[in-house]
């Protein structure tokens, strides 16, 4: 991958966003972790940058990558420029020999230095862990393009809360019928950087946005009283100091090819 001189960062994307391989969600316990990469283009370079990727990603995909990295884009808000590289999911001894096969691919590295590299302004690179215990996710059977996310970053000293309010409203929701086909979401956890939690809900069209449905209030306060359910959501809004929403999209063209 890029070899940027970066440290581990909190990006406004914890995508969490993304495409999940239909394997991993069949298995009764998929990897935990993903694997991000958020690069933005020099500006004026846009046009030639998207171009270098397409071509660098079917570099990766015809010389042997045995990860298939898919690429998202952001809809909402600044920086629009920039582009999500993301693979998942994998557990950690599975990235030292993926660190030992990418210390050995220099035609790939090459490659990227001579068509991607001139183009990119900075990357940034994270690692997620997945709460695959507390999500619903569904996408191998379901075409999505869009990804919703909501991140939340933690107050310090605040982080057992949050956690011991997103176990417990996800445990009412997976066991009380919440945990349905129009319903899937995943948690996911940034490693590095500010203590960030997202959770993120798929959709396969923006017209899917508009589906009239239960809120997550109600459906919460037909299982405890609406008191609670009001009080039990307001300390799980007070355990963190800031929310961020965004959308991304999956974009194909940019991304790795399977079967190659």
């Amino acid at each position: 991958m890029i070899k940027s001189p970066i440290r581990f960062i909190l990006s406004v994307l914890v995508l969490l966003l993304f495409t999940i391989p239909a394997a991993a969600i069949a298995d009764d316990s998929p990897p935990p972790l993903a694997e991000m990469w958020l690069i933005t283009p020099k500006a004026g370079h846009q046009a030639e940058f998207m171009k270098a990727l397409e071509e660098h990603m079917a570099f990766r995909s015809s010389h042997g990558d045995p990860r298939t990295w898919e690429t998202y884009t952001p809809v909402l808000g600044k920086d629009l420029n920039r582009v999500g590289i993301r693979y998942c999911c994998f557990n950690w001894a599975d990235q030292d020999s993926y660190e030992e096969w990418a210390s050995g691919a220099t035609k790939i590295r090459e490659h990227m230095e001579e068509t991607l590299m001139p183009h990119t302004e900075k990357s940034e690179h994270y690692l997620e862990s997945l709460d695959w215990g507390n999500s619903h996710w569904v996408e191998a059977d379901k075409p999505y393009k869009l990804y919703a996310v909501t991140e939340y970053t933690i107050k310090p000293g605040h982080a057992m809360t949050f956690d011991a309010v997103r176990d417990k409203i996800s445990q009412i929701a997976l066991n009380q019928g919440w945990a349905t086909d129009d319903h899937p979401w995943l948690w996911a956890s940034t490693i590095g950087g500010e203590p960030v939690e997202s959770i993120i809900i798929p959709h396969v069209n923006y017209a899917s946005f508009e589906r009239s449905r239960e809120t997550f209030l109600t459906f919460l306060s037909r299982h405890m009283s609406a008191d609670d359910a009001a009080a039990l959501l307001s300390e799980f809004a007070n355990a963190s100091s800031s929310m961020n929403f965004q959308i991304w999209e999956h974009q194909e063209n940019l991304s790795m090819k399977t079967g190659e």
